[in-house]
């Protein structure tokens, strides 16, 4: 949570160890710092964009931040945007119902919901016991892992559901882990039925960042196991550790592939120059719709195929059908 978070940053700096995180991005700048976990700000706003929404419900928790409702509240004074921003931090299920139904009776149709994934399949389920993920009602999760979140009924109701993922699935790297994932053991590794969660790949790139710093420090002839090099934890005031700046700067510097993609620092230790596909839940399943990033930021892709096999696409619309049967039998008659 973001108490424990602020908690390890602090004596991070005091003691010059870098932590490598895959919690969701810290406010402020912290120097010893590596947050894995890319910022959904730029690709969300995007999005509100493209669909051109003026009113909204924005759904949120203090755990993560006020980083997005502050950047969602900033874009509605430009654009006049008409936003009800809830924080649902302490509700129940049964607060949630009341929410959803009191904001129904509102006429509030469209939903941008940012929150861990407990608390939002909580929420989503809420919504289905009430009706509302039925046609009409359109859902922007604000969530890194679209694959991860149980929408089943969802397809099967109708509501728009709109999202990010960031574990590309057809990625080599990640089908050759996938491959190694599916031959464990269950009885073993539980919960090895179902592929990783994306804050699961994010734990894992951690560690190939790290492997990959230590390897560069090992090619600079930097030896940082040295004795004589420890900090006391239990100093007043604190000692850094004196190898603590040469760790963090090769950390920065690390650039490698992941099962997250590109992944690289800014010199805060933010994510930079990463890619995040856009995912919209059709009638047979979740599908891939464009993505984005920092350069091209949203790009919307049309695949043909999908197109033609989602039947949702014809729903409302009215189709002419002319034949010239009338105009063949005429002459027939005469005859």
């Amino acid at each position: 949570d973001k108490r424990s978070v602020h908690t390890l940053t602090s004596f991070c700096s005091a003691l010059h160890i870098s932590l490598v995180t895959p919690s969701f991005p810290t406010e402020g700048e912290g120097q010893f710092t590596l947050q894995l976990r890319p910022s959904i700000r730029g690709a969300l706003l995007s999005l509100l964009d493209h669909y051109d929404w003026s009113r909204f419900v924005f759904l949120y928790d203090t755990d993560r931040g006020y980083a997005i409702l502050q950047a969602i509240m900033e874009r509605a004074g430009q654009n006049g945007w008409q936003v009800s921003a809830i924080c649902v931090e302490s509700f129940n299920e049964a607060a949630y119902r009341r929410l959803l139904e009191d904001l129904d009776r509102r006429q509030e149709r469209k939903y941008v919901i940012d929150l861990e994934p407990e608390r939002l399949q909580c929420i989503l389920e809420q919504a289905i016991s009430v009706g509302k993920h039925v046609k009409g009602y359109h859902y922007i999760l604000a969530n890194l892992g679209f694959k991860d979140i149980s929408l089943e009924r969802f397809m099967h109701g109708g509501a728009n559901v709109t999202g990010f993922q960031l574990v590309d699935f057809s990625k080599p790297m990640v089908l050759k882990l996938m491959q190694r994932w599916n031959k464990l053991d269950q009885r073993e590794y539980p919960g090895s039925d179902s592929p990783p969660k994306y804050t699961s790949s994010l734990t894992y790139d951690g560690v190939l960042v790290m492997a990959e710093a230590f390897r560069n420090l090992r090619r600079q002839k930097i030896d940082i196991s040295r004795r004589g090099n420890a900090g006391d934890c239990l100093a007043n005031p604190a000692a850094p550790w004196n190898q603590g700046i040469d760790m963090e700067r090769t950390l920065k510097q690390v650039r490698i592939q992941g099962l997250t993609g590109n992944i690289q620092f800014d010199h805060y230790g933010r994510r930079v120059n990463y890619t995040m596909d856009v995912f919209e839940l059709k009638s047979n399943g979740p599908q891939r719709i464009g993505y984005w990033n920092d350069i091209d930021k949203l790009v919307l892709v049309q695949n043909e195929v999908l197109l033609s096999n989602d039947s949702t696409n014809m729903e409302n619309r009215t189709v002419v059908v002319t034949t010239i049967m009338p105009l063949m039998r005429k002459p027939l008659l005469r005859h």
